[in-house]
C-alpha cells in the first residue's frame, strides 16, 4: 500500500493541530475559571446563561424598586403614626371643651391649640418624600393638601385629585405595589367631610364661645371615625410593607438559586482541567516526537 507523503504530513499536522488547540482551550478555561469561552462551545448552555443574565438585570431594577418602595411605606407608616398622635391629642382637647367646667376663655385656648393641630396635620400630609415629592400626593406630584382662605377668615382644604392616581411600583414580573397613599383618603371620614374641616369648625366653635355642646359631640364623633381611618390606612400600609418584604426575600432566593445554576452551567472545574491539560500536553509532546522522528525517516531506513 502506498502512502502519500502530503497525506502523511496532512494528517500529522491537522492532529497536532487539533491537540494544540484543544491545550489552548483548556489554558483559557484555567486562567479565567469557565468552561464556555464562546456561544460555539455548548449553544444550549449559553442560551440559559443568556437568560440567566437577562433575569439578574431584571432583579437588580427589581431590587432597587423594592428598597424604594419600602422607604416610601416605613416613611408612610412614620408620618400616619404622628397624624394618629395629633388625632389622639385633639380628641383630649374636644373631651376637654365638651366638660361644664370649662369657659369661653379656656375653650379659647383649646381652639387655638386645635388649630394648630390643623396646621400640623396639613404639614404632615404634604411630607415630602425621598424623591423630593409630597409623601401623599398623586402621581403627577401635586401637595397632597392645598390650604385657602376666604376673605371671612374661612379656611378650606383640597386634596390631590385621585387622578392621576398614587403611583405603584413595579417589584415582580406582573406585580406591583402603592408605595404610599393619598391624603384624601386619610382624612376622608365620609359624608363629604373630612378631618381636617370637621376640626377647623371645631376650633373656630370653640373660638367663638357660647354653647358648644353640639359642635363637641359631633367633632368626637368624627374624630373617632378619623382614628378609625387611619388606622386603616396605616394598617393597610403595614401589609403592602411586609410584601415588599416577603418579596425581597424571594428575590434573594432566586438570585442564589440563578448564581448555583451559572455556576454549574459556565464554571469549569479547575482540578479535571489541569489534569486533562497535564494529559494533553504529555500525548502533545509524544506526537511531535513521533512525527520528528518518523519525518526523518527515507525509503533506505525502512529496507534496512
Amino acid at each position: 500500500m502506498q502512502i502519500s507523503t502530503n497525506l502523511f504530513y496532512s494528517n500529522a499536522s491537522n492532529r497536532l493541530s487539533k491537540m494544540g488547540e484543544r491545550a489552548s482551550e483548556l489554558q483559557t478555561q484555567i486562567a479565567t475559571g469557565k468552561k464556555i469561552i464562546k456561544p460555539s462551545d455548548d449553544p444550549a448552555a449559553s442560551q440559559q446563561i443568556a437568560e440567566l443574565d437577562r433575569k439578574d438585570a431584571d432583579a437588580v431594577v427589581y431590587g432597587a424598586n423594592m428598597t424604594l418602595a419600602g422607604s416610601l411605606l416605613n416613611q408612610a407608616d412614620s408620618v400616619l403614626g404622628q397624624i394618629a398622635t395629633q388625632l389622639n391629642r385633639a380628641t383630649e382637647l374636644t373631651v376637654q371643651a365638651a366638660t361644664g367646667t370649662q369657659t369661653d376663655a379656656t375653650r379659647k385656648v383649646i381652639g387655638t391649640e386645635l388649630k394648630s393641630i390643623v396646621e400640623s396635620l396639613v404639614a404632615l400630609a404634604n411630607s415630602k418624600n425621598v424623591r423630593g415629592q409630597p409623601l401623599f400626593g398623586n402621581a403627577a406630584g401635586g401637595a397632597a393638601v392645598a390650604t385657602a382662605t376666604d376673605a371671612s377668615g374661612n379656611t378650606s382644604f383640597t386634596f390631590a385629585a385621585a387622578t392621576p392616581a398614587v403611583s405603584e411600583v413595579p417589584i415582580a414580573d406582573g406585580q406591583s405595589v402603592q408605595a404610599t397613599e393619598s391624603a384624601e383618603r386619610i382624612f376622608d371620614i365620609g359624608n363629604k367631610d373630612n378631618t381636617l374641616a370637621m376640626l377647623t369648625r371645631l376650633a373656630a366653635a370653640l373660638t367663638a364661645g357660647g354653647d358648644v355642646s353640639a359642635v363637641t359631640s359631633a367633632s368626637l364623633d368624627g374624630l373617632n371615625a378619623a382614628t378609625e381611618k387611619v388606622a386603616d390606612v396605616q394598617a393597610s400600609v403595614g401589609a403592602r410593607g411586609a410584601r415588599v418584604d416577603l418579596q425581597q426575600q424571594l428575590l434573594t432566593t432566586a438570585n442564589t438559586d440563578r448564581a448555583d445554576l451559572r455556576g454549574k452551567l459556565e464554571q469549569v472545574d479547575i482540578t479535571d482541567a489541569v489534569v486533562q491539560l497535564q494529559q494533553m500536553m504529555t500525548a502533545l509532546s509524544a506526537t511531535q516526537a513521533s512525527f520528528s522522528k518518523l519525518s526523518g525517516l527515507s525509503l533506505f531506513d525502512y529496507l534496512k
